[in-house]
């Protein structure tokens, strides 16, 4: 595999531009204009600017806006991200898999976090009054814990609560259940 596909399949794009100082939706860096034009999709790991047309993935974005060519681009990127990859050699394809699927857990760790968090936000919003006294404290620390605690909190609360989580998205599936036979 050439080091310029394997850090583009180690790296977001999203964790590029951030890194560089761009949004994911802003005026575009290489044209000036007054609407913001300059695009990136995170699902298909490229940028887009539809006023002047530039386009591509990372090594395409940090090319272009540190006027360097696509290898030097690669470099530069596995350095500021710490990617591992060896310019000096021939990475083995096990390590680049190993890098993908450790990126592919660390999503579906984000996506039951986010999950769970609009849960835990639903249920309390659905408690009644008395029951709301009883169990807001607990909620609205975990909720808390969820927005501004560390991925070792998360992983605590994960590997702690997890049961507990599941018995409060089951009161909830049953409460709306019983909401929507009254209507």
């Amino acid at each position: 595999m050439n080091k310029i596909q394997e850090v583009k399949e180690r790296v977001d794009i999203v964790n590029v531009a951030e890194y560089f100082g761009l949004k994911k939706k802003q005026c575009c860096p290489f044209h000036k204009e007054k609407t913001p034009s300059f695009c990136i999709s995170q699902s298909k790991q490229i940028f887009k600017c539809f006023g002047c047309g530039e386009g591509g993935d990372c090594i395409t974005l940090v090319s272009k806006l540190l006027n360097i060519n696509a290898y030097e681009s690669a470099k530069q990127i596995n350095n500021i991200f710490s990617l591992d990859v060896n310019f000096n050699g021939h990475t083995p394809k096990y390590e680049v898999n190993r890098y993908i699927q450790e990126q592919k857990a660390i999503e579906r760790f984000k996506k039951w976090r986010n999950k769970t968090l609009q849960m835990l936000c639903n249920y309390l919003h659905s408690l009644g009054k008395i029951e709301k006294m009883q169990k807001q404290e607990i909620l609205e620390y975990y909720i808390d814990l969820l927005i501004f605690g560390t991925e070792e909190d998360w992983l605590w609360f994960k590997k702690t609560e997890e049961g507990w989580c599941k018995e409060i998205e089951r009161r909830l599936k049953t409460r709306n259940i019983k909401r929507e036979s009254t209507l």
